[in-house]
């Protein structure tokens, strides 16, 4: 499964902003392949905030130009969409504790 990243927006250490499209391995966007009802592309908007040397971080994502059954299946899959998120971070986290 292969996923295209296009930035629009870094404000670095603070802000984040692209698009996701899946993808296949020459780039050209595809329908997500497990569930042909996920939006074509989604606008995620990644912001860092610092407080007390401790970093938060928060994250939006939104279909962009979704028809209303890609808003359904988007809106039916939060809770996925969340857990796969927080064990990307969580990956990350754990790399970065190891060195």
């Amino acid at each position: 499964m292969w996923v295209k990243f296009v930035y629009s927006e870094i404000i670095a250490p603070e802000k984040i902003v692209y698009s996701s499209f899946f993808s296949d391995e020459e780039a050209n966007t595809v329908r997500s392949p497990f569930d042909a009802n996920w939006p074509m592309e989604t606008l995620n908007t990644i912001s860092l905030t610092e407080d007390e040397g401790k970093t938060s971080l928060t994250m939006i994502v939104a279909p962009a130009s979704p028809t209303k059954e890609e808003i359904k299946t988007f809106e039916d899959s939060k809770e996925m969409a969340q857990e796969g998120y927080a064990g990307t971070i969580f990956q990350l986290d754990e790399q970065y504790l190891k060195h």
